[in-house]
């Protein structure tokens, strides 16, 4: 093994720099966010690592550097691990751009939508390979900031997609001694975009446990949980999503031969292969989410409005990461192959005004913000044939 980078310094970071230091990666990080670095330390310092808690488990990873600084972190990476949220990619690709040696492999974990149109706009000549999970391979969070992270659940299959297509063995083999999920190879980032199931499950919820609630209070103990927390109205929304995509799936293969619409799983067939040990009742999508006891505990992300007193956080990033990079693009998408998404629509068009953005207007992807997400008409894919070749 030899030497990996991870940018970022949230949950997901902390998770990888201990398990890839356990299993003997030199790594380095790159944490340019605020006081990441600087805090990213001081936390490492106190045990001389960050430890991952898997409940009956333990493991720690030590990194070798910890830096705002692209120079002194990025150059002789053989990967490179993105564990930041989608709005953070483009700025880390402009960072990180001219310290990059050639064949070094740039992966988003995960990578949400449209993350090959951005990448490669941002990284045209230099030579390197990219490639996305479509999720996480665990729910985790922070313990003590630099010091120790719990991983709550572990999903046993991950589905990962790569440019060139031919590299997907290689980084296959590099990564899955890090995760204790299998890896599912996709053909292309176009089925990785549609099977990215957070777009569906974090906006959906959101709209469904959310709507109409702006001005409910809670206590601490009281906020609604998030997953076990769906109901049959927010089921239905969460099915509408997935019908919707499986007709773009349908759709795009009906005019794209070479692609594989059976690489694109409902969402109830998503969570059931993802959790096949920790769901108790898959007899139906609500059931699962209900059941699932990877899920248990999470609830709906919310911010103080005073003592001891809550309120739905609407600027959260089920909403300001999985509409821009997820919903948006399923809508360009969909667009682009004639597909109407009336369910997808409307939860666009109620999360942009909470999140003060414009994005779909009369039934077009005309906004003024849309410059800010990953619709493939940012970068230029007007056409089903600038869409296959994408």
């Amino acid at each position: 093994m030899s030497k990996l980078t991870i940018c970022g310094g949230g949950n997901a970071a902390h998770v990888l720099i201990a398990l890839a230091g356990h299993i003997g990666w030199d790594v380095d990080v790159f944490a340019p966010l605020a006081d990441e670095a600087e805090r990213l330390q001081a936390g490492v310092s106190v045990r001389g690592g960050i430890l991952a808690n898997y409940g009956h488990k333990t493991v720690m990873g030590r990194p070798r550097r910890i830096s705002a600084t692209p120079a002194e972190v990025i150059p002789g990476s053989e990967l490179i691990l993105l564990a930041l949220p989608a709005f953070a990619h483009g700025s880390t690709l402009q960072s990180i751009a001219d310290h990059l040696d050639r064949e070094v492999a740039i992966g988003a974990l995960p990578a949400r939508g449209g993350f090959d149109y951005q990448a490669f706009s941002i990284l045209p000549n230099k030579g390197v390979r990219i490639f996305g999970l479509q999720t996480l391979p665990w729910a985790c969070r922070i313990s003590t900031y630099g010091q120790e992270a719990e991983i709550l659940g572990t999903k046993a299959e991950v589905d990962l997609a790569a440019a060139p297509a031919a590299e997907l063995s290689r980084i296959t083999q590099q990564l899955e001694p890090l995760f204790s999920s299998k890896l599912s190879p996709h053909s292309s980032f176009l089925s990785l975009t549609l099977a990215n199931t957070g777009q569906l499950i974090h906006p959906g919820i959101m709209y469904g446990l959310g709507r109409g609630k702006e001005g409910d209070r809670f206590a601490q103990d009281d906020i609604p949980l998030f997953y076990q927390g769906v109901d049959d109205p927010t089921a239905h929304v969460l099915q509408s999503l997935s019908d919707e995509v499986q007709a773009i799936a349908g759709a795009v293969a009906a005019v794209l031969p070479d692609f594989n619409p059976r690489e694109v799983a409902t969402l109830h067939e998503w969570i059931l292969r993802a959790y096949p040990a920790d769901i108790a009742d898959g007899s139906s999508l609500r059931r699962a989410f209900n059941t699932n006891r990877a899920y248990v505990g999470l609830k709906l992300p919310s911010r103080p409005v005073g003592p001891n007193s809550f309120a739905i956080d609407y600027k959260a990033r089920y909403l300001a990461e999985d509409v821009p990079f997820g919903l948006v693009v399923l809508r360009g998408i969909a667009a682009l192959v004639g597909v109407r998404t009336p369910t997808i629509d409307e939860v666009i068009i109620w999360a942009q005004e909470h999140l003060d953005k414009q994005y779909l207007v009369n039934g077009e992807l005309s906004g003024p913000n849309l410059v800010e997400t990953r619709a493939p008409q940012i970068y230029g894919i007007q056409t089903l044939a600038q869409l296959a070749k994408a």
